[in-house]
């Protein structure tokens, strides 16, 4: 029962000290809460207020002036006093441990409080305001004033600079003035916010007119003076020219002045409006005009004088072309006669020669123009750079001809000396057949040997003939070279095989007596040298055997062979 009462005494104990603490916490929230609002009770805006009470408020900024002071009397009189009882019940009740009542009423209160803050931050905000834009408006009448004065100074001394224009500036800062005088008779009234609007007007109207002020000169200038100098110049220019032997392709420089004269005017009218966007548009044409007049008789002049400097040396560049082609297509046709010609080169020559009559019939009615003054310098100077640019290819594709058909002459001869020594080759391939005395030849080689004979005799009669083809009479030695070769290849290996396989079995007869392998054999290898030509077969079997009796005799007999025969051939 001890235990009881004591757990029991000891939670009493700790909630009591729970409660202490939680107290003493609310107490100093509402202690808090009590400090600002005196805080705010003490705020200076009572004498912002006052301030402001004192300046000549009407209109809008009067009713705006007595809302913040409607709403800070209430707050001082009504809601601060209000919130003052509030706390002190919250006092009350938290020292009475009362506590979720005293907190109920002081987070009321704090809320409240927040409140009551951030109105009386906005009612001195727009108090400020109010003094600010009197202060600002002050100012803004002397500087409208300096304004304004510059403005009309710079229109009357400057008078003559607007032109037509001038009228409409005059009557714009006409009407900027008499808006400056309600924007002053406001500003004394009070009512500032209306005094703002205006201001706000005022000063866009000043910027869009010192912009016309800045703009127009340049405008008119222009219109009035630099144009009408610029076409007076481009027509005596013009006429000028005519009278020194110019012409034009498509002369339209009298129509052009006259359509600027209506521009210009056009401009002005437009200009007299301050229709400023308009008139840079109308400013941007005639000066594109303008520029491409100017540019159509500056390539004219510059024409003729390239014109003049390349006259003579397109006619060389032609009478040259028409030599070289003259002297190609005599050429061309002596070497037809004997040669076959297989690259259009006669055609080639003769469209060419078309090409350099058709540039040359240019070339000559251009220079009658000349004569005759009426020559548009700036075609004839496009028919002049063609003309180069394709008499230069024309003589690099005569000079490519030329050099291609040069050495026929040296090809032929080439051809003839390669013949020859097919001829020479043949003949020695049979010497070597013949002098070996062998018993026949197989039938493939036969072949081969009559095939280039053949072949041989038929490239001498080809190109023995009154008109040969060298493309067809290189194309076939191009392939009988491959076949001599391969024949050469194939006599030397016969003669090689032949003689070794005799020299075999003439040291093989030391063998057959005692060994019956080696006669077999010997046998064997005389049937395939005798009867059936097959001299590698033959050297195959007998040097096989000779290797079996005696080691390495084949390859010394082979040896001194192959060095005897390459001895003999240092000596031819």
């Amino acid at each position: 029962m001890i235990v009881i009462v004591s757990a029991i005494l000891v939670v009493a104990v700790i909630i009591m000290l729970i409660l202490v603490v939680y107290q003493k916490s609310v107490l100093k929230k509402i202690q808090d809460a009590i400090n600002k609002k005196d805080t705010l009770s003490k705020a200076p805006i009572g004498d912002n207020i006052e301030a402001t009470s004192k300046l000549n408020l009407t209109g809008d900024s009067f009713d705006q002036f007595n809302d913040y002071k409607e709403k800070y009397e209430k707050i001082i009189n009504d809601d601060l006093p209000s919130i003052n009882v509030a706390l002190n019940d919250a006092n009350s009740n938290a020292k009475t441990f009362s506590l979720l009542q005293a907190n109920s009423l002081l987070s009321e209160s704090v809320n409240s409080l927040n409140e009551i803050e951030d109105s009386m931050g906005k009612i001195d905000n727009g108090l400020n305001q109010l003094k600010n834009l009197d202060e600002q408006h002050t100012r803004a009448i002397d500087e409208l004033d300096k304004q304004i004065k510059d403005l009309n100074k710079n229109i009357l001394s400057k008078n003559y600079s607007y032109g037509p224009s001038s009228d409409k500036i005059e009557d714009e800062l006409s009407n900027i003035k008499s808006e400056y005088q309600e924007f002053i008779k406001t500003v004394e009234s009070g009512d500032q916010y209306t005094a703002d609007d205006i201001l706000n007007s005022l000063v866009k109207k000043i910027e869009i007119i010192e912009s016309l002020m800045k703009e127009t000169p340049k405008l008119y200038l222009s219109l009035s003076k630099d144009f009408p100098k610029q076409i007076d110049e481009i027509y005596r220019g013009h006429r000028t020219m005519i009278e020194t032997d110019y012409n034009f392709s498509d002369d339209n420089i009298d129509e052009n002045i006259e359509i600027i004269k209506s521009s210009i005017n056009k401009a002005i009218s437009l200009l007299s409006d301050l229709k400023i966007d308009d008139v840079k548009q109308e400013n941007y044409k005639i000066e594109k005009t303008i520029d491409s007049m100017y540019e159509m008789m500056e390539k004219e002049v510059i024409a003729k004088r390239k014109v003049r400097k390349n006259i003579k040396l397109v006619y060389d560049y032609i009478y040259h072309a028409r030599r070289q082609n003259h002297m190609l297509l005599e050429e061309l046709d002596q070497l037809s006669k004997n040669y076959t010609l297989e690259h259009d080169e006669i055609k080639k020559a003769k469209l060419f020669s078309q090409q350099i009559h058709q540039i040359e019939s240019i070339y000559n009615n251009d220079y009658q123009l000349i004569m005759d003054k009426k020559a548009v310098y700036s075609e004839v100077q496009s028919h002049q750079q063609d003309s180069k640019k394709q008499l230069s290819a024309i003589e690099k594709e005569q000079k490519d001809i030329n050099d291609s058909v040069a050495d026929l002459n040296e090809e032929e001869n080439t051809a003839r000396e390669l013949i020859q020594k097919f001829d020479f080759q043949l003949l020695n391939i049979r010497r070597k057949i013949d002098n070996l005395n062998l018993p026949g030849l197989q039938d493939d080689f036969m072949e081969k040997y009559k095939y280039s004979y053949k072949k041989v005799s038929e490239l001498g009669s080809t190109i023995n003939q009154v008109k040969i083809s060298m493309d067809e009479i290189n194309k076939k030695l191009n392939t009988m070279d491959k076949a001599m070769e391969e024949l050469i290849s194939d006599t030397e290996e016969i003669v090689d095989n032949a003689i070794l396989a005799e020299r075999l079995m003439q040291y093989a007869n030391r063998y057959r007596n005692n060994n019956e392998e080696v006669n077999a054999a010997c046998v064997e290898a005389k049937n395939y040298f005798d009867n059936d030509f097959d001299y590698e077969k033959s050297l195959k079997i007998i040097s096989s055997a000779i290797e079996n009796v005696d080691s390495g005799a084949f390859n010394r007999i082979k040896k001194e062979y192959y060095q005897n025969k390459q001895n003999e051939s240092k000596k031819n």
